[in-house]
């Protein structure tokens, strides 16, 4: 049963859900860093909190990472670090990378000394489950589509999908889709604020400076444990959205804010 407090992870036409609960393998949520390369002095003296850390040798996983076990999910909440990548060297360690001259970051350091911001979240148990999802099924192909595409729908099915969003964007009063770029980017749900087509952040990586190369692999809630409310008080609403660069597996975090709208992000 889905729960306001699920974590999704894609992959290979399948979904999982990350929920609070013990299982065979050990998932957790919050802790300490877990692995050279993420402490502050590491990062030029700005924190990163480690989120989820799950266990890839799990099959319900619906993707691995070569030559790594323990995935961790980090974000940074830090002004200073508005986006932030990383990519995990091994179990051991990871090097993380900062975009430079990025126009929404802070002078100073924020957030890390509010109460609601810990140095580390409590530690918890996490399990992973199937979560049932069809992509020849024209319900969960639109739910899904930002990140699957309706490819695996009929010719028929995905023209009724196509309409569904182009008349829902006319209710809204919002521009109508008619090529099929414009009906890809209009179909985004689970992302609120429609697909990302940022670059990988490693500079050595050739889709540095190529967009829409990364590919999204989990997508985590405002409150991923019970309690735990890592916007804080005003932030239920806000996203999580990991993606992982297919040639060099650099992992870049982005929100996603449902006050922040854009013109073809609407929740549909």
């Amino acid at each position: 049963m889905e729960s306001d407090f699920d974590t999704f992870l894609f992959g290979n036409n399948r979904i999982a859900a990350a929920r609070s609960g013990c299982g065979k393998y050990t998932h957790t949520f919050g802790g300490a860093h877990d692995r050279k390369g993420a402490s502050r002095e590491d990062c030029n003296g700005i924190h990163i909190h480690l989120l989820h850390r799950l266990d890839l040798t799990d099959p319900v996983i619906p993707f691995d990472i070569p030559g790594v076990r323990w995935l961790p999910l980090y974000y940074c909440f830090d002004g200073r670090g508005h986006d932030f990548g990383y990519r995990l060297i091994s179990d051991k360690q990871l090097v993380t990378f900062f975009p430079e001259n990025d126009p929404d970051v802070t002078g100073e350091e924020s957030r890390s000394d509010d109460e609601r911001y810990p140095l580390e979240f409590p530690k918890s148990d996490i399990t992973i489950e199937n979560y049932d999802y069809d992509p020849a099924n024209m319900d969960d192909a639109y739910e899904w589509a930002g990140v699957f595409g309706i490819g695996n729908l009929s010719t028929h099915d995905q023209a009724v999908v196509k309409g569904r969003v182009a008349e829902l964007m006319k209710r809204l009063d919002l521009l109508v889709p008619e090529t099929d770029k414009e009906f890809e980017d209009a179909l985004c749900r689970p992302f609120m604020q429609g697909k990302d087509d940022s670059p990988c952040l490693n500079p050595k990586c050739v889709n540095r400076d190529l967009k829409g190369q990364l590919t999204p692999f989990a997508l985590m809630p405002a409150e991923p444990v019970e309690g735990i409310c890592t916007f804080g008080e005003w932030g239920g609403g806000v996203q999580l959205i990991f993606r992982i660069c297919p040639k060099c597996h650099t992992i870049r975090e982005r929100t996603s804010r449902p006050w922040r709208r854009v013109r073809r992000a609407t929740t549909f």
